[in-house]
């Protein structure tokens, strides 16, 4: 029909509405893996045993203890000072004198010494579980490893001054060696005979043998002072071999992640990951949600779409909405939605001269009665004379609703096989009638299908505006097919949380076979329009049905 022509016109691509509305038809999946992704990120914070780092600096000063030269003191070789810090040596102090510290071994696995090689600083990281235990333990390694090295330092200079001293001694001890040789000497000259020239001479060259002697000692004396005094000048003057720059305080933070942002962590990949699944799902869920869904399965345009309007029962005249006097928004938006149906229901009558409709579903429990009995009510409110045909015998519903007892009805007429009119009731509402279903027969569809039928529907629409008719679901049984050759056109109840476009195409093949004339569909509990974020679209609902009028 020309109304409906641009209805299937489709995006190959989705847009940010078709992603938003596919987040919030399963939102409560997002929710649930937001959820799963928090709880996971607890469970592995309870689980996990925290771990604490505490860091100390130790600042490696020039020392002649590994030195070649003690006066021009090179930079320490920091690779080797790493391995003295981290020796097991140290570690065994550190074990025995830290309470709670670890064996030496497992101290040396979770201790990391690094340095830049420009610098003469090591880093020392101490990694354990609990935080005092590890800033005591980083702060002992680095201050034996201080006190080793400034006391080998001092062994170095008190071992070399010890040696000093003792050179000086023993040159001493040759001096007077050398001194009691001279005196020697020289007390025996005056016994050599002056005339004995030869024998003086000897004695003389002997005695300045030990004079040159005496002096070298001398001369070697004063140079090992003379080292003493730089000795000791250099030991009153070096820089302390090394220090702590930093010691460590008891960390407070675990390594890793806070409780806190792992909580957030998960939250947010639980989102993104309920986000995904509800794509996935969209992608791969074949149910009817949509308008262009339901247009495509069934071959003609989505007459109106009813939100939920939370009935509870369905027992009694909750149902009927159209006859409430509430003025909660769920309430006015499902009123609303059956004006609308109404509109284009009216357009069909005036467009295409149709006066009877059959309403139906695929199956079950879809909302076909209720949608039967708010349209019939919309379309009396406005001045129509409307009778409203309970041909659901098999299960009837619209009695309840309004009421009326269903001791007599259509099943009666029907079999009766007469041309008696049949039991229309009031239902207490102005232009408005029921036709019951009657008892249960034993052959519903045969008498929906019957000569019978036809002639009532014929017999009805000349009486009446609009004859609606409420029949059973397409494949529950062969009723609604039967009887649908019978009136103007077939409109199919399409719940949007539940039937398949499958099974819609199913329902379209049935119709089609039974020669009936589908002329629209309705998408009843349709949550695309419960929010105000897309309520937006509820004032296009005017604009097209003014559109359509004006056609």
């Amino acid at each position: 029909m020309a109304m409906y022509s641009g209805a299937f016109e489709t995006s190959e691509t989705p847009g940010l509405a078709e992603y938003l509305k596919a987040i919030q038809a399963r939102k409560l999946l997002v929710i649930l893996c937001t959820l799963l992704g928090i709880g996971a990120a607890y469970l592995f914070t309870e689980s996990r045993t925290p771990t604490y780092d505490a860091g100390v600096r130790v600042l490696v000063a020039p020392s002649p203890v590994r030195s070649s030269n003690g006066t021009n003191l090179p930079k320490p070789n920091l690779e080797t000072e790493r391995e003295i810090l981290a020796s097991e040596s140290i570690a065994q102090v550190v074990s025995r004198t830290v309470d709670g510290a670890a064996a030496p071994r497992t101290l040396l696995e979770d201790l990391n010494v690094r340095f830049r090689t420009s610098s003469e600083v090591l880093s020392l990281t101490y990694t354990f579980t609990d935080p005092e235990v590890t800033a005591a333990v980083a702060n002992a390694f680095a201050e034996n490893y201080v006190a080793d090295r400034i006391a080998a330092t001092t062994d170095f200079y008190a071992s070399e001054r010890e040696t000093l001293e003792g050179s000086i001694a023993s040159l001493e001890t040759r001096i007077d060696t050398v001194d009691r040789d001279i005196r020697r000497i020289d007390a025996g000259i005056g016994d050599i005979e002056t005339g004995d020239q030869v024998t003086l001479e000897a004695v003389r060259q002997e005695r300045q043998v030990l004079a040159n002697q005496r002096s070298q000692l001398t001369a070697e004396r004063l140079r090992v002072d003379d080292d003493i005094r730089v000795l000791g000048a250099q030991e009153r003057s070096r820089s302390v071999a090394a220090e702590v720059l930093e010691l460590a305080d008891p960390p407070q933070d675990p390594n890793g992640f806070g409780d806190r942002l792992l909580w957030a962590l998960g939250a947010l990949f639980g989102l993104l990951a309920g986000i995904v699944a509800a794509f996935v799902a969209d992608r791969l869920d074949t149910t009817a949600r949509e308008e262009s869904d339901v247009e495509l399965a069934i071959g003609q345009s989505v007459l109106g779409s009813v939100p939920p309007f939370g009935f509870g029962s369905a027992k009694g005249s909750a149902p009927l909405v159209m006859l409430s006097t509430n003025t909660n928004s769920k309430t006015q938006r499902a009123q609303e939605s059956f004006r609308r149906l109404r509109t284009s229901v009216q357009f069909l009558a005036s467009s295409d001269q149709l006066h009877s409709f059959l309403l139906t579903s695929s199956v079950p429990a879809e909302g076909k009665s209720t949608v039967s009995a708010n349209l019939a009510v919309a379309l009396a409110q406005a001045g129509n004379t409307v009778v409203l045909v309970s041909a659901d015998m098999r299960r009837p519903t619209l009695e309840t609703m309004f009421g009326i007892r269903n001791n007599e009805g259509l099943a009666d007429h029907l079999r009766s096989n007469t041309a008696d009119y049949p039991p229309v009731i009031s239902v207490g509402i102005d232009n408005l009638a029921l036709i019951p279903s009657g008892p249960s027969p034993a052959n519903p569809g045969e008498l929906l299908g019957s000569p019978n039928f036809k002639e009532l529907i014929v017999q009805l629409e000349a009486t009446y505006d609009f004859v609606i008719v409420d029949s059973p679901p397409v494949l529950s049984a062969a009723d609604a097919p039967a009887a649908a050759t019978s009136v103007g056109g077939v409109v199919i109840v399409v719940d949007s949380k539940r039937t398949d476009t499958s099974t819609l195409l199913q329902v379209r093949s049935d119709l089609e076979r039974s020669g009936a004339r589908i002329v629209g569909a309705l998408l009843n509990k349709d949550r695309s329009r419960s929010t105000k974020f897309w309520s937006r679209r509820d004032r296009y609902a005017y604009e097209r049905a003014t559109a359509d009028l004006k056609r």
